[in-house]
């Protein structure tokens, strides 16, 4: 099964400032998130991220929600990682 990709203009631009190397492979990376959304490499986030899934690039992060209901992957947030990483998701939002 296909997952359709939701990618919103805000993570878009996150991916665009990545440096040219990493933005390949981020993108790359996110086109296989449409065939299999929990490849081995993605971790299951625990206790208030529960929701979220997160993929290691080096050092940087792509954090995403899967939703098998309506088939589709979302990718929320692209970025280095830094303390700050995870800070404001809600599953809520």
């Amino acid at each position: 099964m296909v997952y359709r990709l939701r990618i919103s203009r805000e993570v878009q631009h996150q991916i665009d400032r990545l440096p040219g190397n990493i933005r390949q492979r981020v993108r790359r990376t996110i086109a296989e998130l449409a065939q299999e959304p929990r490849p081995p490499a993605a971790k299951q986030m625990e206790a208030e991220l529960a929701g979220y899934y997160r993929l290691r690039l080096d050092d940087y992060r792509i954090i995403y929600t899967i939703n098998d209901d309506i088939v589709t992957v979302e990718v929320i947030r692209v970025t280095k990682r830094t303390p700050k990483t995870y800070w404001g998701l809600d599953l809520n939002d």
